[in-house]
């Protein structure tokens, strides 16, 4: 499993636990951690895709 296979299971497992969080709504705070999280996962994806094309 690549680094990039571990962190999508990351951010798959993040949003799984964010849907049950309630209010959906960025108003409710961990909701929003949630999200802040899978962003940033989704940044460090990216970083490793263009580090792996130079």
């Amino acid at each position: 499993m690549t680094d990039t296979d571990r962190l999508q299971a990351m951010i798959d497992e993040l949003r799984r636990m964010r849907e049950h969080c309630e209010p959906k709504s960025n108003q409710n705070p961990r909701y929003l951690r949630y999200s802040n999280a899978v962003s940033a996962l989704r940044w460090i994806i990216d970083d490793l895709a263009t580090e792996n094309q130079a």
